[in-house]
């Protein structure tokens, strides 16, 4: 068996593109998740949404509407929906790498209560201090849920063969991690939150002028483009052309 990479959608999310570093009055963006098949188990970057979010009476959404946020989604989006569709036990699921605790990155954690959460230890760390988990909108009901944890500090290799990298890119939340996967499909870096789309890769109108996290962003970002060669693909934390460009993620399934 070779290690598979897997693309899922969600959801969508809607907001003023300020607030995602779009140029556009209010746009509509993916909320992916990507399932990992190597032969030592399953791993996830990200795991979605709570299914609860589906709600529209769910009082985390209500909250983001107050900020002119809402979200959609469809049964069959789900990461359970989606794990089944690709003959995969939501049960048997090893991993969960998660990039950052956001409710649209971490939420579907209760689908797959048997995996072990790896995350980056300065982010988990944030999301159990009540004043920086307020600050960086790190809700504890979608993370807290009593899964293992394994804590990393840095760059950590999840099967130990390269094929699965995680890579620090601090500055969206405080402890924010992407991930290169090396598969049949090729290199890919999922960026995740660390950069929201191409355009903003390119020039650096991240959301918010002044928000003080720039310099920090705009570091791992340099260091995270520092690692492509001429066939690595990035894959951007919410990009709509990107997942409407079906040769760009022809080796994905959405």
């Amino acid at each position: 068996m070779t290690t598979q990479l897997f693309g899922c959608v969600c959801g969508q999310y809607h907001a003023p593109g300020k607030a995602l570093g779009m140029f556009e009055k209010r746009v509509s963006v993916p909320l992916p998740f990507y399932v990992i098949e190597h032969p030592q188990g399953v791993a996830l970057f990200d795991c979605g949404l709570h299914t609860d979010i589906g709600n529209p009476e769910d009082p985390y959404l209500k909250g983001l509407r107050a900020y002119g946020i809402d979200v959609t989604t469809e049964p069959e989006e789900s990461v359970t929906n989606h794990l089944v569709r690709l003959d995969i036990d939501p049960a048997r699921v090893r991993w969960v790498v998660l990039s950052h605790l956001h409710f649209d990155h971490a939420g579907g954690l209760h689908q797959v209560p048997n995996a072990t959460i790896v995350v980056q230890r300065r982010e988990w760390e944030a999301g159990f201090d009540d004043e920086v988990a307020a600050q960086h909108h790190l809700p504890r009901r979608f993370f807290d849920l009593g899964h293992k944890v394994k804590q990393i500090d840095g760059e950590y290799d999840i099967f130990g063969d390269g094929s699965v990298t995680c890579i620090p890119t601090f500055g969206h939340t405080p402890g924010h991690q992407s991930l290169r996967v090396r598969s049949e499909q090729g290199d890919h870096i999922l960026v995740g939150d660390a950069c929201n789309n191409h355009k903003i890769a390119e020039s650096r109108h991240f959301p918010s002028p002044a928000d003080p996290r720039h310099a920090e962003m705009n570091q791992s970002l340099d260091a995270l483009l520092a690692l492509r060669d001429a066939s690595t693909v990035m894959i951007y934390g919410h990009d709509p052309e990107q997942w409407r460009d079906t040769p760009l993620l022809q080796g994905f399934r959405t």
